[in-house]
């Protein structure tokens, strides 16, 4: 039965409810949601929709009114129609998430029902645990892990060389406990008092001119699959970010416009983004368009569900990059075998920055070229009253870009009159 009333559904009112028999209210405005109220007091949130895989009607307890406020709900309930609207069934997920015994069902679930829905970077996530987790931890019982074990497989990621990524391990980790918690999957997070394996130090390498001469050239002979040099080229010359890049579909690039459009749900910021163009990065793009005839100008196959099309991983390009730097002749300590100065994807996006600023380009206009949200809207007056997008100003600082790039790789010398590009 589902009770109706004409007074304003609020806090006082709510607290006020009692009735005789097991009662639902419609929350007056919020599409399925409803308040369950029992003759014992007890009031919880409940979601009903219509499940897309066979249309039958769903009652999905969100939770009660104590763990909830009506702000709250409301939040949790919008979060819950959009999951829905694209596919996702919570009953359903949370019967699964009950019944999952060991960590590895716990990831999955956390994946599946958490990561996918709302984190741009859950491939990340999903390879963390697939790496590091999973082999030493999915086996237990995601009640019963605990701290000690944790910590060893922590330690043995520090232990290989990798501090950082134990880093990216433990707050993977943690977030997955934490979404079990509140799920009511696990009482505990085993990541709880867990400090960091290795120090966290802002990256600052830039390439200098014989470095960037050296990966470009070098890339024509390394042994890794053309679409990789190719997305490599693309976010040095454009300045994008490399996982940006991998995920290109057809559709965003405009030839007649020489502009390449980053939707918000892609870019890390959530700001839609335009990237004018150079012809140097027009040339590249469009022998990515000729070599595939896919949405995704670099796209791979599906390990888990064969045949499925899903965008180049940018941790396959950051491997292949590092696999790779010997060969072009970065230097290689004779005693450990390691790069004495390794260059990630990323730096090639600080690359781009710093080749832009000695060009004399504005802070502020470089910031704009990079998508960076801090240049955006960092006043009152940019996010609300220039309205100007800055489009010419772009396009001439990238196409400079571009062209600086294009004599240092055939070695012709400007840096004398226009940059330095230089080791300090």
């Amino acid at each position: 039965m589902t009770g109706k009333s004409k007074r304003r559904f609020n806090t006082q009112y709510i607290e006020g409810l009692k009735v005789e028999v097991r009662r639902d209210f419609k929350v007056p405005g919020e599409s399925g949601l409803y308040l369950r109220v029992t003759p014992k007091g007890s009031k919880t949130w409940t979601m009903h929709y219509r499940r897309k895989s066979d249309g039958k009607l769903i009652r999905y307890t969100i939770g009660s009114f104590e763990e909830y406020g009506l702000a709250d709900i409301r939040i949790k309930a919008s979060e819950l129609r959009i999951a829905i609207a694209k596919g996702a069934d919570p009953a359903r997920e949370k019967t699964a998430a009950r019944e999952a015994n060991t960590v590895s069902e716990l990831l999955d679930l956390y994946i599946s029902g958490y990561a996918k829905l709302r984190k741009k970077s859950w491939r990340e996530d999903e390879r963390i645990f697939n790496q590091n987790v999973i082999p030493v931890l999915g086996h237990i019982k995601a009640g019963e892990l605990r701290r000690p074990e944790v910590l060893s497989m922590l330690n043995a990621v520090r232990d290989r060389g990798a501090p950082i990524m134990a880093n990216r391990t433990l707050a993977a980790l943690r977030r997955a406990f934490n979404w079990a918690i509140g799920e009511s999957l696990v009482e505990i997070n085993p990541c709880t008092g867990i400090s960091n394996r290795g120090s966290e130090t802002v990256r600052t390498r830039v390439l200098c001119a014989d470095e960037i001469r050296s990966l470009w050239a070098g890339l024509d002979a390394a042994r890794m699959a053309e679409k990789i040099k190719l997305a490599l080229r693309i976010a040095l010359v454009t300045g994008q970010r490399i996982g940006e890049v991998c995920t290109i579909e057809r559709s965003e690039i405009d030839l007649d416009g020489k502009a390449w459009s980053i939707p918000a749900e892609k870019s890390k910021n959530g700001l839609a983004h335009s990237v004018p163009l150079s012809p140097l990065a027009l040339a590249l793009l469009e022998t990515a368009m000729r070599s595939t005839n896919e949405d995704y100008l670099f796209s791979s196959r599906s390990r888990k569900m064969p045949g499925k099309v899903q965008p180049m991983d940018p941790s396959s390009v950051a491997h292949a990059l590092r696999r790779c730097l010997p060969g072009m002749g970065f230097s290689v300590d004779p005693d450990t075998g390691k790069l004495v100065d390794p260059v990630t994807p990323h730096d090639l996006r600080r690359t781009c920055a710093t080749g832009l600023a000695e060009l004399g380009i504005a802070e502020s206009l470089i910031g704009r070229c990079l998508n960076h949200k801090s240049e955006i809207g960092k006043t009152i007056t940019g996010r609300v009253y220039i309205q100007h997008g800055f489009e010419k100003e772009k396009r001439h600082a990238l196409e400079s870009w571009a062209a600086l790039l294009s004599d240092i790789v055939e070695g012709r010398d400007r840096r004398a009159n226009v940059v330095r590009l230089t080791k300090p």
